[in-house]
């Protein structure tokens, strides 16, 4: 799709400048009557050729807004106007330039970028003097048209909890503009980068020490494996790599602590994750014998059942769901199922 918008405007230009070139002709050769009445017409000619022309050069050469700036738009105007022929064909080849300059600095910048990023404290982040974090007013910034609020919004999540910040931050990553796609990419990897460093961390801890009696760091092992699964931050094989190694270790716990809830619905969680629904459906079971509240478990029941092609019991299910109002997505699921037939 980019290469055919390329296409088109490159072929747009080449026929701007093609008339350009013959409006020039016809003076030099003195094809047209010099009357008042034609220097018009000329002149009116070359300035509808011109306006677009400036539109597309800006477009090109000063990407990463929406919409044009008054002031660029406006240059490059005059230079197409009162420079016939040479002012286009000036900025058409510079546009090669412009392209690859940028394209050396995106490709530079990236790693330092990413590097302050990580390194950003989270109360560097604002989105007013006065104004509190909303996460629905975040949303609504970040569908504005302005670049420059949508920016905002995104640095703005560094002062929310990863499970609220991650979903705004991949809509970001599909943004047109370069500077939010890298910026959203840039605290996604933070994000990510965090949680290897603490799993790491936690690892290397464990292993100096007997693997018994060390609950709490193989539950903080478990707990930040899962989390990069709960929170997208990993996706396809990677993503199974990290989900079979939060196994092995949630196995490990439950070996030493067979009826510790914690490591019993964790361990539901990730087989449920790797489609193990009859496995994960008889831990959810030993979970909620552990003193789990059923009414907590019911969406994952209900999760197994829908696998299983066991429809009627996916509905008696969420008809059994009292859901809060602080879950529309569930909600709407929920209200689907009870219509149901």
């Amino acid at each position: 799709m980019r290469a055919i918008r390329i296409l088109f405007k490159s072929s747009l230009l080449i026929l701007i400048l093609g008339l350009e070139i013959y409006s020039l002709q016809l003076i030099v050769e003195d094809q047209i009557a010099v009357q008042d009445l034609n220097l018009i017409s000329v002149f009116f000619y070359h300035f509808m050729v011109s306006a677009p022309a400036a539109y597309l050069i800006s477009q090109i050469l000063v990407p990463g807004h929406d919409g044009i700036p008054l002031k660029n738009y406006v240059f490059f105007l005059l230079v197409i106007f009162y420079l016939p022929v040479l002012g286009l064909s000036g900025l058409i080849l510079a546009i090669p330039l412009a392209i690859f300059h940028r394209s050396r600095s995106e490709k530079s910048d990236l790693p330092i970028n990413i590097n302050k990023i990580r390194e950003l404290s989270n109360t560097q982040a604002s989105v007013g003097d006065s104004q509190t974090i909303d996460l629905g007013n975040l949303h609504g910034l970040y569908r504005s048209k302005n670049y420059h609020k949508r920016l905002q919004a995104v640095y703005a999540t560094l002062k929310l909890k990863d499970l609220e910040a991650v979903p705004l931050l991949h809509k970001a990553l599909k943004d047109p503009v370069d500077d939010i796609r890298l910026l959203a990419y840039a605290l996604l990897d933070r994000k990510e980068n965090h949680l290897s460093k603490r799993i790491l961390k936690n690892k290397q801890a464990l292993e100096k020490h007997d693997y018994s009696n060390n609950k709490i760091l193989i539950l903080r092992i478990v707990n930040d494996y899962w989390e990069l699964v709960r929170l997208g931050l990993i996706q396809g094989e990677a993503q199974n790599h990290v989900l079979n190694m939060a196994q092995k270790y949630v196995e490990l716990g439950l070996k030493q602590y067979p009826q510790d809830l914690g490591f019993n619905f964790l361990y539901a969680q990730i087989l449920l994750k790797l489609k193990h629904f009859q496995q994960a459906y008889e831990q959810f079971k030993k979970s909620e014998e552990l003193g789990m509240d059923r009414s907590n478990l019911l969406i994952y029941y209900a999760e197994i059942a829908f696998h299983n092609h066991q429809h009627q019991e996916v509905k008696r299910l969420l008809q059994a769901i009292e859901l809060p109002t602080n879950y529309p997505k569930l909600s709407a699921i929920t209200q689907f199922w009870q219509k149901a037939s």
